[in-house]
């Protein structure tokens, strides 16, 4: 199969082949008069006189040979299909100048000299011109293929070929596609439509891409005069020219393409040819009715001009190749972009080797003895770490992979690295050692590289340096300990994989520290992945030995130590290192406790008393305290306990703990762990609150007194790193909100009480809803017991637990990884963006430590590929890296960024937000009948459609906001809306515009010509410029199609509906498209049905009754459905689109007849559409993300202000630090004249898409 090759390069390869013997049907194929092409020449029967006795031919004879010598010079200007194929070209002559085909003449003859029997062909190919050819051969095959070889070269000496004279139109044929055949090698007749569906079948099986077929005036000369001698239509597959036609019209001139390079593959792949014919040429179409497709002759033509317009732009010139068309790889490209900001490290000598450990033993010794640095030394001796530090260099002096256990306070972030250094310096080859050590977070990367350097009595950018993304300061080379984090690691370690020359990085690497490796991202699964294989592959090359230490204070020591066993020579587990900590005793109070002693003091309401009449308090007291953290047969039900928790945080009740903290002591600082941006801004703001809401009249907001600080992934780095340095003023505390970035890693001083909500937000898609979002769970035990470690690092501390004893008890051990938890098509798509070499998706998740079923990675990589996020090879496209940055399931992101596109931002991001959501509308169950009427009320009337109807009464809720609360909440009751959800829409609508301007998306649409330029604010999804289009209906139905795919139904019965899977099924009655709701509903025994093509969100099955009421038989429901119109669906909906005998056949299951060149036409628009849609997206790619910009922006104040990127937040944004670009920029930014064209597509689609709804739907 030639399915990684350029199309051509086959071609080339059997060029020795095809110039010797027939390539095609084509080249034994017949032309009559009557416009079929056919054998037709007078072959009679074989003359069996005896050689001597035939006639003598006239000289020249015209054997191949001796045309190939007599017009060398000629041959060496012709065309490679006109020489591998020169039927095709006399054909295309023949039916463009008169109209006729050959009529091809033979005999039998001999020449003077030995006496061999020669088979002579003769034809007339132009009697105005008196252009005669002949051909000499031993058989009439070769005869044959010498005349029209002849036949050519007569063309090329008159210029013919590129400029014919003009045609004679009153003998034109009248061949169509139906009476124009041509004859293949193995005698079959091949008409044009037959000839379609074998080139689909041949691109489709190959992994082509659709043909590609130009067509373009061909003028002549008449006197001075240039005349239209007709059309020409040039066929494309693979992206290379295969073979030609020529007419007097579009039309001929294209079937004459398809027939010519039909017969030309045909002779080549004769393979493909045979499977093709086993194919049962009347089997049914799809599975589901055909549906009938008619275009006006006005859309017709609107077509095919919006096709010829794109199919020569510069926009589907520079289309990225998908298909199997060769191109090289771009990996060299990559590299050297991705390499770019690493320092290449020179090699030293031994001798210098030698001078260097040297100095670095001299300095080791100025240090022990330096009296300034005797308290830092003693301190670092005191640590527990440095009482094991003989068994931890044995371990890894003797283990290629050593787990070090180390409680909290050990010192083992801060240590390990020294003690591993400071050894290599004692034996004198400090300069050979060094050290990488992974953090999963920046701030944690780059404080304890300060801390480091600062106990090694040295300025950072020695011995001891970072690096994180958009930050680094690196060490000196040659012996050197440098923290990073995990996503920068990974990063050079691909590079080093992809790039021989990069394995000189590796090969000064002599130790490989892993931090905090419980936290289990996917980031460092994919890690470990890729050291376990680099580790490996150096094993068995002999290469330098990298010794690799994992190390945690709760990390499931089992579990690594058999993941890296095949590691050892022995084969035996890594061993482990376990580490006691150094910490002070931390008393733990719970929920229970602490409020039943904060309400035992009465407080009135002015001291604090007000936030027991909270209503989330309340609510959380009731679940937590009297209901002990709920019911637990509901937190326990599929054995996952660290569920997502919907219950609002009792910011109040956190407010009071910390002002009772305040007030109860004198001294020490208040870590307080919130899950993310909008819970600590929330806490900030009532601390700091001058409303009179007071808590216990401490004065939080007096900066004599109190220093509130703010830790979060959005804060600059300068922000965070003051925690870190000494108060102000003697006498000033500090409370500190945080996420998860202070649980491990990261020690603040004089930390010695911790007030903890118990939450973390998660990444967690879900499959119901179609979106990944940041949720607030429930985190494992292991993770509360290092929060209230951070308690008790200096001294005795005590620890507050914003959750019930219950609560804890019932909470797993670790929280579930990630790589369980987050949509698998974002984790292949992750894997396919770092592009590890020799390393396929399959074999990456396969060897994670905890690897996902090869079910769910199968499914996730087949919707990738259909939504055009992966390629035939199975790579990532430009539109996969452009959803990789957006927060939502990949086809709903597909939607949004059409959306954009297409000037419908902001209905299409309402309409993301509604088809990620519950629905809106309820209906109680004794007003059933009138919610469906509501419902009913707000749908469009042309198109049925659930989203829409949602759609419409979102704006007109919106609408009323803006004017009054109160008629807005009015609305809600009286159409039966639940405010909660529409909320929720709004807030998602609003973060996704964010997202999408993070994506440099808007930048694209920001340099149309339409675009008006905006000095006063910044941009908003609801500004005209981006919303040209949201007036069309039919176009966000396209959109609906676009989100919806694979989920289509096929209406076969007043009720019944069929999809792929489902040969029955109904329409929801709640929904609009049910049939009590539609009016226009198909009469019985309608053959081919048009408009009835349905999208739908989900399919539910009720397994109680069926519609007769007998139990357990069951009934198919499809739910949240929208109407299509067939161009909508061949354009938006269906991913794949065969020429079949009767039209074309979606999907493999969904048929669609009508006129058979109006298909075409469509089939190719869709085609151009996909192309010129990923070229866009590959130009978003061209420029650096407009998050470094921001990254490096000032981040959020301690006012409680969001950042001045991210006004909306944080919900959808993970706290979880993305510390490297899943992709290079790319070179290509897309030229002015490339967004001009582009828009000029997007505009006419649209055009399309309302004519034919006006045509047929009367919209």
């Amino acid at each position: 199969m030639a399915d990684s090759a350029n199309w051509r390069s086959r071609s080339a390869s059997n060029a020795a082949h095809s110039r010797s013997t027939p390539l095609s049907g084509a080249n034994s194929a017949g032309h009559s008069r009557g416009g079929s092409i056919r054998r037709s020449g007078k072959k009679g029967k074989h003359s069996k006189a005896p050689a001597k006795d035939l006639p003598v031919l006239s000289q020249p004879s015209n054997f191949m040979d001796d045309l190939r010598k007599r017009y060398i010079s000629l041959i060496a200007q012709a065309k490679t299909q006109w020489i591998d194929n020169p039927k095709n070209v006399v054909y295309s002559y023949m039916q463009s100048r008169t109209g006729t085909t050959p009529d091809f003449q033979f005999v039998e003859g001999r020449f003077p000299g030995p006496i061999n029997k020669v088979v002579r062909c003769t034809f007339l190919i132009d009697q105005e011109f008196e252009i005669h050819s002949a051909g000499d051969g031993k058989t009439q095959k070769e005869a044959e293929r010498a005349a029209a070889f002849h036949g050519m070269l007569l063309l090329m000496e008159r210029d013919f070929i590129a400029n014919p004279p003009p045609g004679l139109f009153g003998t034109s044929s009248k061949a169509n596609a139906k009476t124009l055949t041509i004859s293949l090698s193995d005698g079959t007749e091949l008409n044009v439509e037959r000839a379609r569906e074998f080139l689909d079948y041949f691109c489709h099986e190959c992994h082509y891409g659709n043909p590609d077929l130009s067509i373009e005036e061909v003028h002549g000369q008449h006197g001075r005069r240039a005349l239209i001698a007709g059309w020409r239509a040039v066929m494309s597959i693979g992206g290379t020219e295969v073979a030609e036609g020529m007419g007097t019209s579009k039309k001929l001139a294209q079937n004459m393409a398809y027939l010519n390079t039909a017969a030309q593959i045909e002779g080549e792949y004769r393979d493909m040819w045979a499977k093709f014919l086993e194919v049962p040429q009347n089997r049914p179409m799809g599975k589901a009715p055909p549906i009938f497709f008619h275009a006006s002759e006005s859309l017709d033509d609107s077509m095919r001009e919006l096709y010829d317009q794109i199919r020569k732009s510069e926009l589907y010139f520079n289309r990225p190749r998908t298909t199997a068309a060769f191109r090289k790889s771009s990996v060299d490209e990559v590299s050297t972009v991705r390499r770019r900001g690493y320092r290449e490290t020179p090699s030293l000598t031994d001798e210098q080797h030698a001078e260097k450990s040297k100095v670095m033993l001299e300095s080791l010794n100025a240090y022990q003895t330096d009296d300034r640095v005797q308290a830092m030394r003693s301190a670092r001796e005191a640590l527990p770490v440095h009482q094991r530090s003989g068994d931890v260099l044995v371990k890894v002096e003797l283990n290629p992979v050593t787990v070090c256990m180390a409680a909290t306070g050990s010192g083992k972030t801060t240590q390990i690295p020294q003690i591993l250094l400071d050894d290599a310096i004692l034996r004198k080859q400090g300069s050979r050692c060094n050290i990488i050590c992974t953090q999963p977070r920046r701030i944690a990367a780059i404080s304890v590289a300060q801390r480091v350097a600062k106990e090694r009595g040295e300025n950072i950018g020695e011995t001891v340096g970072y690096q994180v993304r958009f930050d680094s300061k690196l060490p000196q080379p040659h012996g050197s300990i440098t923290f990073c984090t995990t996503g920068v690691f990974l990063r050079r370690l691909q590079a080093a994989m992809e790039d021989p020359a990069g394995a000189s990085f590796l090969d000064s690497v002599t130790h490989i520290l892993m931090d905090e490796v419980h936290e289990r991202d996917v980031e460092t699964d994919l890690l470990l992945v890729v050291i376990k294989r680099v580790l490996a592959d150096r094993m068995k090359r002999g290469r330098t030995d990298i010794k690799l230490i994992l190390m945690s204070a709760t990390v499931d020591a089992k579990l690594f130590q058999n993941y890296f066993a095949e590691l050892s020579p022995s084969g035996r587990p890594a061993p482990v290192v376990e580490i006691p900590g150094r910490s002070f005793p931390v008393e733990k109070h719970y929920l229970e406790e602490t409020v039943a002693r904060l309400q035992s003091l009465a407080l009135p309401r002015e001291q604090g008393g007000w936030v027991w009449d909270e209503k989330n308090v309340v609510e959380y007291v009731q679940r937590e305290v009297i209901h002990h953290g709920g019911h637990i047969e509901d937190a326990s039900k599929d054995g996952d306990q660290d569920v997502v928790d919907d219950l609002e945080i009792p910011y109040p009740l956190v407010s009071l703990m910390i002002a009772d903290i305040v007030t109860r002591s004198d001294d020490g600082h208040i870590l307080v762990f919130l899950p993310g941006w909008d819970e600590i801004k929330v806490v900030h703001q009532l601390l700091l609150s001058t409303d009179g809401r007071s808590l216990l009249g401490v004065p939080f907001a007096d900066e004599n007194l109190f220093e509130i600080h703010i830790l979060h992934s959005s804060v600059p780095v300068e922000e965070q790193q003051a925690v870190f340095e000494p108060v102000r003023a003697p006498g000033i505390r500090r409370i500190i909100l945080s996420t998860n970035i202070a649980e491990t890693s990261v020690t603040i001083p004089d930390v010695v009480y911790v007030v903890d909500t118990g939450r973390v937000k998660e990444k967690r898609y879900d499959p119901q809803r179609h979106l990944s979002s940041l949720v607030s769970a429930w985190v494992g035990t292991s993770n509360l017991n290092q929060r209230a470690g951070r308690a008790g690092r200096h001294r005795a501390g005590e620890y507050y637990g914003v959750l019930s004893k219950s609560r804890y008890n019932r909470l797993r051990v670790h929280q579930t990884v990630e790589m369980k938890r987050v949509d698998l098509s974002n984790v292949v798509m992750h894997i396919k963006a770092l592009n590890l070499p020799g390393m396929d998706v399959e074999d990456v998740l396969a060897a994670a430590i905890e690897p996902p079923a090869s079910d769910r990675v199968h499914a996730a990589m087949a919707d990738l590929k259909r939504i055009g996020a992966l390629d035939y090879h199975l790579n990532l496209t430009s539109l996969g890296k452009v959803l990789l940055q957006l927060p939502l399931e990949v086809s709903i992101g597909k939607m949004c960024l059409y959306g954009a596109f297409f000037r419908c931002l902001d209905p299409v991001l309402a309409l993301a937000a509604v088809l990620t959501n519950r629905d809106p509308f309820m209906s109680p169950m004794h007003l059933k009948k009138e919610a469906n009427a509501i419902r009913d009320s707000w749908c469009p009337v042309t198109f049925r459609s659930d989203p829409l109807c949602v759609l419409n009464a979102f704006y007109e809720w919106t609408g009323l906001q803006s004017v009054s609360s109160s008629q807005a909440n009015r609305f809600l009751y009286n159409n039966m809306l639940s405010r909660p959800t529409m909320l929720q829409i709004q807030q998602v609508k609003q973060n996704l515009f964010q997202s999408l301007e993070k994506a440099d998306v808007i930048k694209v649409i920001r340099r149309s010509s339409s675009m008006v330029p905006r000095y006063r604010r910044r941009s908003r999804e609801t500004d005209p410029e981006f919303n040209i289009n949201a007036g069309s209906t039919p176009l966000l139905c396209a959109l609906i199609a676009v989100a919806s795919s694979p989920n289509f139904a096929i209406r076969t019965g007043e009720r019944t509906f069929r999809t792929v899977q489902d040969k029955t099924c109904f329409v929801h009655p709640s929904s609009v498209c049910s049939s009590k709701f539609v009016k226009d509903k198909p009469s019985k025994g309608a053959g081919a049905i048009e408009k009835d093509i349905y999208a739908f969100a989900e399919k539910v099955r009720n397994t109680s009754t069926s519609s007769s009421g007998a139990a357990g038989s069951g009934m198919t429901f499809l739910r949240s459905c929208t109407r299509l119109d067939p161009l909508t669906y061949m354009l938006f909906g269906a991913t794949d689109a065969h020429a079949t005998a009767q039209g074309l056949e979606c999907d493999s299951w969904l048929p669609v007849t009508g006129n058979y060149d109006a298909l075409d036409v469509v089939e190719r628009i869709k085609s151009v559409m996909d192309s010129c849609m990923l070229r866009v997206f590959e130009g978003i790619q061209s420029t650096e993300p407009s998050a470094m910009a921001s990254s490096k922006s000032k981040g959020p104040s301690t006012d409680g202000s969001a950042p001045p990127s991210d006004t909306a937040e944080p919900s959808w944004y993970s706290d979880a630090e993305e510390d490297a670009d899943p992709m290079p920029p790319m070179t290509r930014s897309l030229s002015d004249r490339e967004v001009s064209e582009f828009e000029t597509l997007t505009s006419g689609i649209v055009k399309l898409l309302n004519c034919y709804a006006s045509e047929h739907l009367g919209y």
